[in-house]
């Protein structure tokens, strides 16, 4: 119904420059407890599947949610287990710690985003203050990273963020 009513347009019939893409897979194991979480995870669709437990309780929704959660740290579904180094999420820090030592002398700057597990400012475990930790511990300077979540408003984006990008080697 909306193609009836709207004159849609695709990239490749605009013809607007578009910068190549490089995309690289990075493919990691996971641990023991995340394969315990996961087999958890398929008893829980079981049980939802075959109606015995109450859609309010748990549902595909939030064992999904999980799932997601589970694949990029473990910490995020029990932030009491280990830190595994051959997580995706250290895999990420390494990646971007050998950009940032490639990017040195031309003060290079990356910006990473992450759509589950945004800073609370309240104690519990997130990826990007893991992130940030990680960066800091491998020697980047705290001052060179910003959290665009800092920016709390349009004229905090303007005057802090935006300015400080020229600093700043890390915009998270």
């Amino acid at each position: 119904m909306f193609k009836e009513v709207a004159d849609i347009k695709t990239s490749d019939q605009l013809h607007l420059p578009v910068p190549d893409a490089k995309f690289e897979t990075v493919v990691v194991q996971p641990s023991d407890y995340q394969q315990d979480m996961v087999a958890d995870l398929s008893e829980r669709a079981a049980a939802v599947h075959s109606g015995m437990v109450d859609p309010s309780e748990d549902n595909m929704l939030k064992i999904t949610g999980d799932g997601r959660k589970l694949g990029l740290d473990q910490r995020l579904i029990n932030p009491l287990l280990p830190d595994d180094p051959e997580s995706k999420l250290n895999a990420c820090v390494q990646n971007v710690l050998r950009i940032w030592e490639e990017g040195k002398a031309d003060r290079l700057t990356q910006l990473l985003f992450c759509d589950l597990s945004t800073p609370k400012n309240d104690g519990t475990f997130n990826v990007y203050d893991d992130i940030k930790a990680k960066l800091i511990a491998a020697g980047v300077p705290e001052k060179e990273i910003a959290f665009i979540h800092d920016a709390d408003s349009e004229d905090k984006r303007k005057k802090n963020c935006l300015q400080r990008c020229v600093l700043v080697r890390f915009v998270c």
